[in-house]
């Protein structure tokens, strides 16, 4: 779990990608982006925000339109993760599991930056 202070740090950097990007975020729910965060390890900060970020309004809109079978999965999942909500594993679903955004899409063929490798890399390693 992180500190008080990698939360501060998590908060800024996604409110500053959120404003630098235009992605309009709300700060509830980009507190939801640093339980993420938090979930999978701060090493990842960076290519976790950017994806959600930039795909939030697109997988959003995904999970409004769920129905109660959808949810099923979320639910199940939830209770053997307590400290993320409902939509936060909702929306780890979708990134993980469902079709591609229009934006992950247009970015299909991006290269992960060296930065990027190594801190993947590292969280493989400690699991």
């Amino acid at each position: 779990m992180t500190n008080k202070y990698n939360r501060e740090f998590l908060l800024e950097y996604v409110e500053s990608e959120n404003k630098k990007n235009e992605c309009n975020v709300s700060l509830d729910n980009m507190e939801k982006i640093v339980g993420l965060i938090e979930y999978f390890g701060i090493e990842l900060y960076r290519p976790i925000t950017r994806l959600l970020l930039s795909n939030w309004e697109e997988i959003t809109e995904r999970i409004n339109n769920y129905t109660e079978s959808d949810w099923m999965m979320a639910d199940e999942i939830q209770k053997t993760t307590p400290t993320l909500d409902r939509f936060s594993i909702a929306m780890l679903i979708e990134v993980l599991e469902g079709e591609d955004t229009l934006n992950q899409a247009e970015n299909a063929g991006r290269r992960l930056s060296e930065e990027e490798l190594k801190a993947i890399r590292k969280h493989q390693d400690e699991q």
